[in-house]
């Protein structure tokens, strides 16, 4: 399976996600800074940024803007992913399993579930038996 058609069943998996800006700035905030800094830190460092920077009610000036910028941070990642020496399509198969082994919050599956997505975070369940966790392995 190729990892788009992985992220399409993923997608599926997760009835009601629709487009969200903000929720993809906050995202992207997250990944940016995992390698460096602690998950408290980087709650901090995203709630301060996107008070700064992305105050609420600012939206995109086009949609044509989104998609460039989404499709220059798709190009920067793989090259990086290959500049690194290692096979972009192979590492993102493996992302894919590893976040499709990720069970939803129960709370919020639930709360989902009877309302409809709230254009909220998808949320870990944190309580998750760790031997159901798919781990990626990069190096392959």
């Amino acid at each position: 399976m190729t990892h788009d058609v992985g992220l399409k069943l993923w997608r599926a998996e997760r009835p009601g996600l629709a487009a969200n800006h903000r929720v993809y700035v906050e995202n992207i905030i997250e990944e940016l800074f995992e390698p460096l800094y602690t998950k408290e830190y980087i709650k901090e460092l995203k709630q301060e940024i996107m008070s700064a920077y992305y105050p609420a009610g600012i939206k995109p000036a086009s949609e044509h803007a989104v998609i460039d910028s989404l499709n220059d941070i798709q190009a920067f990642s793989i090259n990086e992913v290959e500049l690194m020496g290692y096979d972009n399509n192979n590492c993102m198969e493996e992302t894919v399993k590893e976040i499709s082994s990720r069970e939803q919050d129960p709370a919020q599956k639930e709360i989902w579930g009877r309302w409809g997505y709230d254009n909220t975070k998808w949320m870990k369940n944190t309580k998750q038996d760790p031997e159901t966790l798919y781990v990626a392995k990069y190096e392959k």
